[in-house]
Formats: structure tokens, C-alpha cells, sequence
């Protein structure tokens, strides 16, 4: 799940890896691939910063902006020796116009994409568009059907997969002694397909764990008093709810009907509604990743300036800024890794490197990608269940402590 940002930037300081610059006319000659072609190296984004979902797109913008400040800053001689930009189009929320840019981005021949739009409707078609014209994707990718390599050969995720983080939500209903569950979706796709793979899991992971009731809410719904009480009946320990915007409504009917279960959701609930849920944050957990250990886990001092910039850059305004460094600079490292690998942006020698990438750490995150996994995200920030409530760890970093 993406994280959702706000506010000005700021200037970046932080420690980091310098890339091995090689000449570009050496390169072409020794990696068999076509050589980088003159010019900076562009990267696309994918975003809305206009219409319905703009306060996210403003967001991400800040946030990818402030990215690659910090990495112009640690890698000075760019890529393999050319310069770094990143193209930030606006989809304005809508798929048509997220198509629009999807191919505008194929037809100025970006070397890759590293965001992709939030509108559920218009992702799956921008991928569909990347897909087709062979364009690597290094972006936070929302999708079962993502994970399957022969069908998209050039998208990639620097975090974890709907089937990695359902699995470890699943191993803690085991581990919590969870036996009867209630579950909510607002039958948006995504959400449904989570739900329909927890239920799967369940049945070996978790089979004590019993569905004793399940609804369905309206996408935005205002009032959802009536499916809260039909679950509050089924005398449920664990309520589960998969919804993707508009959870407020939720929190606010559980309240009015007295009611305090233990809460699994998205960690969306974080950037949309979190401070409606008032005493229930002290029951609620979030199936994700970049979680904390413990409260008191200590951060690399590059880990920390990155949090600290990106906190500094939107206000301190939202929960969990090492998901920051997974959404917008790593992105960056991992193609900074392939392209000077082999000295070139062909396709197939950026999905040969990421793919050869195996137990190796990025700022501090680290990956074991293949041929049949794009989903490498591996180690301590890889799939969790994480508490919802301060306190959190890294200071300003607010990282949500595992549950």
C-alpha cells in the first residue's frame, strides 16, 4: 500500500552508496546491451495532483521530488554517467487521462516508471500500457495478478505482495488465538481480491479462525451504521476490514454501536480517517510492511536523514516515513543497480539486473528478486502485522512497531 504525503520541501543531507561511474562508450562495448543514449536518464511518474485523489498526488509529488534531491546529492555523476531526471505527469484522477499519460511516457521513451496512478480503475490499464511497450516498472504495485512474471515481465515492487502480507496477517491470526471473524469490504477489487486471499489462507494457516459474518459496504459510503450491526451481532473477536477510502464512517459506526473488537485492516487507514478511530487504535493493527521491531529499534544514520527530510518536507503531516524510502528512493538505487550494471536502459538488461539481485540491501532494505519473484522485499521490513497506535519507533520516522 502506498503511502500519502503532503505539504513544502526541504533540502536533503544523508549518507549513502556512490555509484561506480563507467564511461557509457566502455559500457556498450563489454554488457552485450545497446549502449545509453546521450542525454539524461528519465524516469516517469504517474500521478494524480488534480481532481478526486489530488491530495495524494500532491503528495507523491513532494515526496518523489525530495528522492531524487537526496540521490543527485550522493550520486553526483548520476548513472553511469548521465544525469537523472524524473518526469511527473499529471492523470488528474480520471483513466482516461491515466492512459493518456501512460503512453506519453512510452512515446518520450523514459527509461522506466517508478509510480503508477492510485485510481484502481486506471493502474491496471497503465500497467497493461508499460506492459506492452516493454517498459520497466519500479513501483508499488497493487495487484494479484502482478505477481506472476511470465505475464509482466517488467514490473517490479520494492515492497511487499498481497499474497506476502495476507500470508503474515494470516500466521498472526494463528498466533493471537483468533476463532471468530467478521469481515467488511467495499467491494472495491483490490479489496475484495485481499479478502478473498486471506479467506484462502485461513484455511491452512489460521483454520480455527472462523467467518461468522461478512458485508459489503458502498465504495464512500457515509453511513454504514446498518452492516456494523449485522457484524457487532455475530459476537466476532477479530473484525476485518479491507477498504480502500472513506474509512471514518467505519470507525464512527463501530463507536456508535459500542462496540471495541480487535480491528485488522489496510494501512490506508493511516492517511484516510486514522483519527476517527479514537480509542479503537488501541485494538487495531494494519496488515503491511517497513514495520518497526520494537519501539526502541534504532535506524542507520542514512535511514534517519531520509526520514527526517521527507518528514520535513510535508509537515511531519503523516504515519510512517521509512515507507518513503521504499516508495521513492528505492526505486531510484535498484535502477541505479541495473542500469550501470550493464551500461544500458534496454528493457531486458534492466530486468536481467533486478532479476540477478539476491540478498542484497539498499539503503538499508534488503531484496532477493528472480526470474519468478518481483516482489523481492526480504528481511525485517518485509511483510508484517503492525500495531495502528503510538508509540512508534525513529523518532520523527514514525514507524508503526509490529503486533
Amino acid at each position: 500500500m502506498r503511502k500519502r504525503l503532503s505539504v513544502a520541501m526541504a533540502v536533503m543531507v544523508c549518507a549513502g552508496t556512490l555509484a561506480v561511474v563507467v564511461p557509457t562508450s566502455t559500457a556498450s562495448a563489454s554488457s552485450g546491451y545497446p549502449p545509453i543514449p546521450k542525454g539524461p536518464i528519465t524516469f516517469g511518474v504517474s500521478t494524480p495532483t488534480s481532481g478526486a485523489q489530488a491530495s495524494y498526488g500532491i503528495f507523491t509529488k513532494l515526496g518523489v521530488t525530495e528522492a531524487l534531491k537526496a540521490f543527485n546529492a550522493e550520486h553526483p555523476n548520476g548513472i553511469d554517467g548521465h544525469q537523472v531526471k524524473v518526469q511527473i505527469l499529471n492523470d488528474a484522477s480520471d483513466v482516461t487521462q491515466a492512459v493518456q499519460a501512460a503512453n506519453q511516457l512510452v512515446a518520450n521513451k523514459d527509461a522506466a516508471v517508478i509510480t503508477v496512478s492510485y485510481n484502481p480503475s486506471a493502474d491496471a490499464q497503465q500497467l497493461a500500457v508499460f506492459t506492452k511497450a516493454k517498459m520497466p516498472v519500479v513501483a508499488n504495485l497493487s495487484g494479484l495478478q502482478y505477481s506472476n512474471t511470465k505475464t509482466y515481465p517488467y514490473l517490479f515492487s520494492p515492497n511487499s505482495s498481497i499474497q506476502q502480507y495476507v500470508l503474515a496477517s494470516t500466521q498472526w491470526m494463528k498466533k493471537k488465538g483468533f476463532t471468530k471473524v467478521a469481515m467488511l469490504n467495499d467491494g472495491i477489487a483490490t479489496d475484495v481480491a485481499v479478502q478473498n486471499e486471506m479467506l484462502k489462507d485461513m484455511k491452512t494457516q489460521a483454520p480455527k479462525a472462523k467467518v461468522v459474518a461478512s458485508t459489503t459496504i458502498t465504495p464512500g459510503s457515509v453511513d454504514d451504521s446498518a452492516a456494523i450491526t449485522k457484524l457487532k451481532a455475530s459476537g466476532a473477536d477479530l473484525l476485518v476490514v479491507n477498504a480502500g477510502v472513506s474509512f471514518g464512517p467505519i470507525w464512527n459506526a463501530i463507536q456508535a454501536a459500542n462496540w471495541s473488537p480487535t480491528i485488522l485492516t489496510s494501512a490506508g487507514a493511516w492517511y484516510d480517517g486514522f483519527s476517527a478511530m479514537g480509542p479503537l487504535q488501541a485494538k487495531a493493527s494494519a496488515y503491511y510492511y517497513n514495520c518497526a521491531n520494537t519501539t526502541t529499534q534504532t535506524f542507520s544514520a542514512t535511514q534517519q536523514a531520509l526520514m527526517a527530510a521527507y518528514a520535513s518536507a510535508t509537515s511531519n503531516a503523516v504515519t510512517n516515513y521509512l515507507t518513503f524510502i521504499a516508495t521513492d528512493s528505492i526505486p531510484l538505487e535498484l535502477l541505479d543497480y541495473a542500469i550501470t550494471k550493464y551500461h544500458s536502459v534496454d528493457p531486458a538488461a534492466i530486468k536481467k539486473a533486478i532479476e540477478g539481485i539476491h540478498n542484497q540491501s539498499f539503503l538499508g532494505f534488503k531484496y532477493n528478486f528472480s526470474s519468478t519473484n518481483h516482489y523481492g522485499l526480504i528481511g525485517q521490513f518485509g511483510a508484517a502485522t503492525c500495531l495502528m497506535a503510538p508509540p512508534y519507533a525513529g523518532g520523527v520516522g514514525k514507524v508503526p512497531v509490529k503486533s
